[in-house]
């Protein structure tokens, strides 16, 4: 049911190409035509000579085509490119491979993350507003980190402006779950709203001054004191929502100087603040690996209130020497906050919800992301040396996330038939799924920084009559990562009262019990360090030394070829201590890894506006940081606990690739691409056996990918055709859909889970099948955009459509199934009317997304796992610019 309604656009679409196309007469140009190396995507201005030759070097592209959609961060205005989806709403695959596969750069240099355990940049977090195009490069080039399997998004943010200007903008919005209804909330700092803790949430000082090691070695009434100053708030209440509400500024500064030097700057800042509820029908089952029964163990209803806080600060100063020799200097900061507050109820079961206990979880979680970047970037033409080129950059980054304060506990129904709260000695937890097992607060921070240079050059040369570009650069990355968690459990005393239990945490956890000693606490982090090996503090490393070279020659008339090699040295280390494991221990990881990666690419165009072209290039996919190291971390995103292998080897891969093009107007272009990769070692994810829900990396034995992509754009100039009213003339049509197959084989021939290396002597969990697709990857993907502009009356539309297929969230386990996220498409409005006002210029902007409420569905087995609808999205602002 779900394909039908991709099945529905694609012909609804192709209906309306067809008379299109059978009408369009291509003109033949006379233009020499440019020819494309790589295989991209650029979304901006969309001009068919850029897209047939990316040699050109551009220092300004226009942003039309984010001026159609109604997104606001990179994230999901990518979503519209063929072949891309986002996952979790932050995350873009590309050619449905996931987060480890895809790099993510800004204006060629990589990004901090502050995401943990990934390098992964979460582009939900990079707006809109600071950028000037976005490109996705789909086949590899040897001027791009080796480290490439699905692709390269490079965000090309904004650069010295054509004139002085001046922009402001204001929005307001809601969405029909949301606003105006009843949130769930708690008593938080002062600075909330601003998306910055004031320190209410920070480890009280007594603590802070205390190693774990010296608190677990103090004794009442000093350890009554230090449980008390913890901030007392645990209750939570409703509160209505309100609408969400953003403000941006926007200037831009051009000086011009008789000498031809020109300074030019752009500053923008951005603040939005919007509050979003969502609630699911929440199911957990124990699957009996019998003709595929199971028994269901919890049913939740599953409320979650979060207010997100983004922030971005932007600012490029360009100084143009002469018209051949450029500085740039770019500074960027993106914040995103998330201030949740996460209640389950329902019941609980160790073997089946029918017998279930009532119980009521509770999550407080407030996490600040923070990405910096500051770049020093050149541009040097020679003209007196055959037009050579150098460019030269110089980056420093930083990523950052700060979790103070996760709260979590759980009340279950006792013998009295009384909510009681569930602690490790008041209520035993075992016989319960999904709960809290003892009321904790958790602080987590991590640090990540990047320090990038590099150099390239290009020199033009004909020989024999061949015009040739030999290209080559050096590159230097060093990124470095640590993190530190600390866990404090709380628990009630045998001493207390049964009435203890049943108050409310704030009463739990107020003055009277602990000066009773009616309740305690613990600096959990030694313990669990000693006991599970879940270690606080970890630090890793990454370094690369690389080097290209590269060969662009027009061979004959119609054909041109792009050869390279880039060779790339590399050094990871990683280190986890706490407890009795100092470091530079047990937990040291050095591994160097030396590749040699080649591409080449073959563009021919057999008829004119109209090519071929193939890609060979053999890449590579790292272990990543802490991924290669022996300990068990938590992660503080889903709370999952992470176990690296030391057997951990690079996935090797082979990529082939093949597009038809054919460019049959001034703004109208038609493709066919082919594509297939081949992975050995794939990295993928299992559960140790034995381990409960604790997850390892492993090398599987191989994996494939292959596909197909067709895209098309045409002008629809329906006043030419039909003999109509001109303002018909403004309407155009976009039209993308992708088929992608994959298959992971888990386990060679006649290996089973026992032979595949861990760390300490342990083994992955049985699988639940040896076969099965990538994660994240869709079958079908399709985005159909019609929209309208009409500059003499001011106004831009647009009716938008995107599908995607199902595709695996988790990998299932011994007898369970995967996790499937069922397949969902989504209809999107915008509208914008433009018109003078005095001396500036007014922007009414009018946009609404999922317009139809299409439910996200999660299911294991064909069972309901998850579902909820994220209901409609609206959103109204003005745009003033002078």
């Amino acid at each position: 049911m779900k394909r039908n309604q991709l099945t529905v656009a694609v012909v609804a679409a192709l209906g309306l190409q067809a008379p299109i196309l059978m009408a369009q007469v291509p003109e033949i140009e006379n233009a020499e035509p440019g020819i494309e190396i790589e295989e991209v995507f650029v979304l901006g201005e969309f001009v068919p000579q850029e897209k047939r030759d990316t040699s050109e070097i551009s220092n300004v592209l226009d942003t039309e085509d984010l001026n159609f959609v109604p997104e606001t961060n990179v994230g999901a205005a990518l979503s519209r490119v063929a072949g891309l989806s986002l996952v979790g709403g932050k995350y873009v695959y590309v050619r449905g491979l996931g987060e480890r596969y895809s790099s993510t750069l800004l204006n060629r240099a990589r990004l901090s993350s502050p995401v943990p355990f990934q390098k992964t940049v979460p582009l939900d977090i990079v707006p809109n507003n600071i950028v000037k195009s976005l490109l996705v490069q789909k086949t590899y080039s040897v001027e791009y980190p080796g480290d490439f399997s699905g692709g390269v998004v490079d965000i090309r943010t904004k650069t010295t402006p054509d004139e002085d200007y001046l922009i402001l903008k204001l929005a307001t919005g809601g969405n029909s779950k949301t606003t105006g209804g009843d949130g769930l909330t708690y008593s938080g700092g002062k600075k909330d709203n601003w998306g910055f803790d004031d320190g209410t949430r920070a480890i009280p000082k007594p603590v802070q001054d205390l190693t774990t090691t010296e608190f677990d070695e103090t004794v009442y009434p000093e350890r009554a004191n230090l449980g008390a100053s913890f901030y007392d708030k645990w209750d939570i209440r409703e509160k209505t929502m309100k609408p969400f509400y953003i403000g941006e500024a926007e200037f831009g500064k051009r000086l011009e100087f008789s000498n031809d030097m020109v300074l030019g700057f752009i500053g923008n800042y951005k603040y939005q603040n919007r509050w979003v509820n969502t609630d699911k029908d929440l199911r957990r089952y124990e699957f009996t690996g019998v003709e595929g029964g199971a028994n269901q163990t919890v049913q939740y209803d599953r409320a979650i209130t979060t207010q997100n806080i983004d922030i971005s600060a932007f600012g490029s100063l360009g100084l143009e020497l002469d018209e051949n020799n450029s500085i740039v200097f770019n500074a960027t900061k993106l914040r995103q906050t998330t201030d949740q507050v996460q209640q389950d109820k329902g019941l609980s079961s160790e073997d089946n919800v029918a017998n279930g206990t009532q119980v009521e979880s509770y999550l407080l979680q407030w996490a600040e992301n923070q990405i910096e970047s500051y770049q020093l970037t050149g541009s040097h033409y020679f003209p007196a040396l055959n037009d050579a080129l150098i460019e030269w950059r110089a980056v420093d980054g930083s990523g950052k996330r700060d979790a103070p304060d996760t709260r979590s506990y759980t009340y279950a129904e006792g013998n009295s038939g009384l909510m009681e709260m569930v602690t490790s000695s008041s209520q035993a937890a075992g016989d319960l799924r999904d709960v809290y097992q003892a009321p904790e607060r958790n602080y987590s921070k991590l640090n990540d920084s990047i320090n990038e240079y590099g150099l390239d050059g290009e020199l033009p040369f004909t020989v024999l009559g061949i015009d040739s570009v030999v290209s080559a650069g050096i590159s230097d990355y060093d990124r470095k990562r640590e993190s530190a968690d600390r866990l404090f459990r709380f628990d009630i005393t045998n001493s207390a009262p049964d009435y203890v239990a049943w108050e409310t945490p704030n009463q739990v956890f107020g003055d009277d019990n602990w000066i009773d000693e009616y309740v305690s606490v613990r600096d959990f982090s030694n313990s669990a360090a000693n006991a599970s090996g879940i270690y606080p503090y970890a630090k890793s490393s990454e370094k690369v030394e690389a080097y290209y070279l590269s060969l662009d020659s027009q061979v004959l008339a119609t054909v041109r070829v792009q050869l390279g090699v880039r060779q790339e040295d590399t050094t990871i280390e990683a280190d986890a201590w706490g407890g009795n494991t100092e470091p530079g221990t047990d937990n040291k990881v050095k591994r160097n890894y030396d590749d040699t990666l080649p591409a080449l690419s073959v563009t021919w165009e057999f008829i004119e506006n109209m090519q071929l072209r193939g890609a060979y290039s053999e890449t590579v996919n790292r272990p990543s940081l802490l991924e290669v190291t022996g300990s068990t971390l938590r992660n503080p995103e889903d709370q999952n606990l992470y176990r690296g292998n030391v057997f951990l080897e690079p996935a090797d891969l082979t990529n082939y690739d093949l597009r038809w093009e054919w460019y049959f107007g001034a703004a109208d272009e038609m493709s066919l691409g082919a594509f297939y990769k081949e992975f050995d070692n794939p990295i993928e994810l299992a559960k140790i056996q034995a381990q409960g829900d604790v997850y390892t990396w492993f090398n599987a034995d191989k994996a494939e990918l292959q596909g197909l992509e067709y895209d098309i754009r045409k002008e629809l100039p329906l006043a030419t055709w039909f003999d109509l009213d001109p303002v018909w003339d403004g309407f155009n049509l976009a039209f993308n859909v992708s088929y992608i197959d994959s298959k992971v084989t888990l386990l060679g021939s006649g290996e089973t889970a026992a032979d595949v290396p861990l760390t300490g002597g342990r083994q992955i969990a049985s699988l639940y099948s040896n076969e099965r697709k990538m994660t994240g990857q869709s079958d079908w993907l399709g985005n159909v955009q019609l929209s309208y502009v009409d500059y003499d009356l001011g106004i831009t539309g647009s009716l938008l459509y995107n599908y995607t297929d199902e595709r695996i969230i988790l990998v299932g386990d011994n007898n369970a199934p995967d996790i499937i996220e069922e397949g969902r498409g989504v209809v999107d409005l915008l509208f914008k009317y433009e018109f003078a006002w005095r001396q500036s210029n007014l922007e009414i902007e009018a946009k609404a997304g999922n317009i139809f409420d299409t439910k996200i569905e999660w299911t294991q087995g064909d069972r309901p796992y998850e579902n909820w609808q994220p209901g409609i999205n609206y959103q109204l602002g003005l745009r003033v610019s002078f």
